[in-house]
């Protein structure tokens, strides 16, 4: 515990600010909106090329393609949040209709020596979609948010309300003006509070909008029609905007203390740079094998957030808006391997697989502010996260001008292959069409994820200390599964 306990104390002065772990983790992430083709196949895409979302996976691929053409690709994307919290199950829903990528791409033959053509791309692609609502209910009889909040501050030596306002003048500090906490008595650090230790119904809920998106121009090499190099520049950006809500209900009838909620609104955006480079190679007529590798992005990010507090006792309420903070800080992405192969059966079909390495514990953040030092927080990514993997699968067999399509993808734990929080996985059916230059692709896509974690945790790392013994046991411990819907429906134009 006190290894535990040192580690989160140097850690506290980064945590006062926005950014926290599991943003790390969302900003490094990817988990592909492509083409319905794409889509539909698991995004098994590395060793196919011929697509325009296969570009964000291998740009290779962009060698295969032989006619200028315009893709453009709407989604409709639904989730659905189910949480467990102390036996109590709760639902939440959203539903957008993101456009998954807009693109051109040309050829130009020429026919000198090895190389047949070169083929260029100019478009944006969808990376990740950050769209999401949850809701957790449930009461607890040991514990409220507001004994991490006094761990906390009792391990930064926070004696007084200046101390507080400086150390945290959005979330606990908002606390002490609304009279939910204070100072008091002959230790300088010993605090009170209204809010009872447990008997609390507790609610939490998060509302989140926006989505990661990348500007590519990419240029494709055929030589010889046996192998294929492809190298492309991007530009990834993201907007992100959450709304935490979380309140404490007195289940004591006649109490002093009615109930406490505060609202959290943090708008997010990035902008930065990575690079790929990728071969596809063709060992015979059946088999095609993809390589690929995509540098770190490094990421610009901006964040804006306040929030509002109130608290009612039975003789009146308090209220307090919190000042407008801002940060600004650098962070870099890990970099990614790709493999993949094609087993191509004529004209009639082809089976496709595709193996992505990612070790996020290479995930790095530095700012702008000389004053701190982030090291800590860098190693205690490092101890946090491990190396992964994605494993994708798909299939395509053609019959006259219609195409049917399937596909699988796996995308594994952020901490570790063998862990099971935050892996998804995917299935996927579609078709195609084409009529002289125009085709139309159409695909459904159903994913999963599950994750645990503390209810506390998403405020404060530090513990809740309860009992005649003074000990901790995390008795907040969240269970969520999160469904997701895709419809996704490509338009595909020759202009050659």
């Amino acid at each position: 515990m006190k290894k535990i306990f040192f580690i989160i104390t140097i850690l506290a002065p980064l945590l006062v600010k926005a950014q926290t772990t599991q943003d790390m983790f969302e900003f490094s992430t990817t988990y592909y909106h492509g083409t319905a083709k794409s889509a539909a196949m698991g995004n098994a895409m590395g060793a196919v090329g011929s697509d325009f979302s296969a570009i964000a996976i291998n740009p290779a691929g962009l060698g295969l393609f032989r006619k200028a053409t315009f893709t453009l690709t709407p989604e409709f994307y639904s989730t659905s949040t189910s949480s467990d919290y102390k036996g109590n199950s709760s639902q939440d829903k959203s539903f957008r209709l993101p456009l998954n990528n807009v693109g051109l791409t040309w050829t130009q033959q020429v026919n000198d020596g090895m190389l047949n053509s070169v083929s260029f791309a100019l478009g944006i692609n969808q990376l990740n979609n950050f769209s999401y609502n949850s809701y957790v209910n449930g009461n607890n009889p040991n514990t409220s948010l507001i004994d991490a909040y006094f761990t906390e501050m009792y391990a930064n030596n926070i004696t007084n309300a200046a101390d507080l306002e400086y150390y945290s003048p959005n979330n606990i500090y908002s606390l002490y003006l609304t009279d939910l906490i204070d100072f008091g008595g002959t230790n300088p650090q010993q605090y009170l509070t209204f809010v009872p230790q447990g008997n609390l119904n507790q609610q939490y809920s998060m509302v989140k909008r926006g989505s990661a998106q990348e500007f590519s121009f990419a240029s494709g090499f055929n030589f010889e029609e046996k192998w294929f190099l492809g190298v492309s520049l991007n530009i990834p950006f993201f907007d992100r905007d959450i709304n935490t809500e979380y309140k404490e209900r007195n289940l004591a009838a006649g109490s002093y203390f009615k109930y406490w909620d505060q609202e959290e609104f943090i708008e997010t955006s990035g902008r930065g740079i990575n690079a790929r480079v990728g071969a596809i190679i063709y060992p015979s007529k059946w088999l095609r094998f993809g390589f690929a590798f995509h540098s770190p992005t490094y990421y610009k990010i901006d964040e804006r957030w306040h929030t509002t507090t109130y608290a009612l006792f039975s003789d009146g309420s308090e209220y307090d808006v919190s000042p407008t903070s801002t940060y600004s800080y650098t962070i870099m992405t890990p970099y990614r391997l790709n493999a993949s192969a094609a087993f191509i059966f004529g004209n009639y079909g082809m089976i496709t697989t595709d193996f992505d390495y990612i070790d996020y514990s290479r995930m790095q953040v530095s700012g702008s502010d000389d004053n701190y030092d982030f090291k800590p927080f860098n190693e205690y990514l490092r101890s946090l996260y491990n190396s992964t993997a994605n494993i994708r699968i798909g299939t395509e067999w053609r019959w006259q001008s219609l195409c049917f399509r399937a596909g699988y993808a796996f995308y594994g734990s952020p901490y570790g292959l063998d862990k099971k929080d935050l892996r998804t996985n995917s299935y996927s059916l579609g078709f195609g069409y084409t009529h002289h230059r125009f085709t139309v692709d159409a695909a459904y896509v159903f994913s999963q994820r599950k994750n645990n974690y503390s209810l506390y945790s998403q405020y404060s790392m530090y513990p809740a200390y309860y009992g005649d013994n003074n000990e901790f046991v995390d008795d907040t411990n969240v269970k969520e599964t999160t469904n997701m819907n895709q419809v996704v429906i490509s338009f595909k134009f020759r202009l050659d």
